[in-house]
């Protein structure tokens, strides 16, 4: 009799375990299953608000050709592209859209002209903006030995020897990206990121057209490139700049309010062909930032899209 009743304990005990055991695995792949779907639900939530970003791009061009077609004289801050303040509402979330003029900032390539020769009008330029900013000036010479397409140092630079240890050589061409900058031999961090916003890689050729060396758009010139640019503050430039400032250069010159910029007339312009694109879309929780480069004939307002990148840098 008590072989029995133990017999039926044990088995009573055996069948809670499975109980158990089923349970547990049962909770196991339920909650495997909620992750799987929560990482494809982020997943295409994170594409939809890609997709978004894309759209306000493709907005954003619109706008640019529609300011050429307007005015394809000049650009300035008081133009349409230069100010999208609107938030857009989009199912579940919400976009902004930013248009930067990037001919207000130093073209990197500049300093090295497109038949391989030193520009040192740029090279100067690309001095005192390092000035401007309190940053050291030994990073100009590195950026021309960078460029160039020699391996002969000039005097303060550095040439292939002087990365070799880094595992990596000089590019000998120009540069893709403002961010290339690091690579630069002693390069430190806090130099970059205060230099960043002030500088852009322009290319010397967009499909068969040739650029050559671009010139800064006054109208929205950045306040530090108008310091390394003349003698004077840039404020009252920059108050003018505000108002919409002038249509050509020479209304800038023949109204003095050019002041001691007017050395620097023959590299200054009105009417800018390069621009970025920031859009940041959010889609139910998933945040999508991309930035664009693009170029715009001012010969027919067509728009060419050079480069694409998501995130910050």
């Amino acid at each position: 009799m008590n072989s029995v009743k133990h017999q039926q304990g044990v088995a009573l005990i055996t069948v809670l375990l499975v109980f158990a055991l089923a349970a547990i695995i049962t909770s196991e792949v339920a909650s495997r299953n909620y992750r799987d779907i929560r990482k494809t639900a982020n997943l295409i939530n994170s594409k939809q608000a890609y997709h978004y970003a894309l759209a306000g791009e493709q907005y954003a061009r619109q706008i640019l050709f529609r300011d050429y077609d307007e005015d394809p004289s000049s650009d300035q801050f008081s133009d349409n592209w230069s100010d999208i303040s609107q938030i857009f509402d989009i199912d579940n979330g919400e976009m902004t859209i930013e248009i930067s003029d990037l001919q207000g900032r130093f073209n990197l390539n500049n300093v090295v002209a497109a038949n391989g020769r030193v520009n040192n009008q740029a090279l100067t330029d690309f001095s005192r903006l390092l000035e401007a900013l309190d940053i050291s000036t030994d990073y100009a010479p590195a950026l021309v030995d960078w460029l160039d397409s020699n391996t002969v140092a000039t005097i303060g630079g550095a040439e292939d020897e002087s990365y070799q240890p880094l595992n990596y050589l000089t590019a000998n061409q120009p540069l893709a990206d403002r961010s290339e900058l690091r690579l630069l031999t002693d390069m430190r961090f806090e130099d970059y990121i205060r230099l960043k916003d002030y500088v852009v890689a322009l290319p010397h050729q967009v499909k068969d057209q040739q650029i050559g060396t671009t010139k800064y758009n006054i109208n929205t010139l950045a306040a530090k490139m108008v310091e390394a640019l003349s003698d004077d503050s840039a404020v009252d430039i920059m108050a003018i700049q505000q108002r919409g400032g002038y249509s050509t250069v020479n209304e800038w010159v023949s109204s003095g309010d050019i002041g001691s910029l007017s050395i620097a007339r023959n590299q200054l312009k009105t009417a800018s062909e390069f621009f970025e694109i920031k859009v940041t879309a959010v889609y139910d929780q998933r945040i999508s930032i991309i930035r664009s480069q693009v170029y715009r004939n001012n010969n027919d307002g067509s728009i060419t899209l050079l480069k694409r990148q998501q995130g910050i840098e």
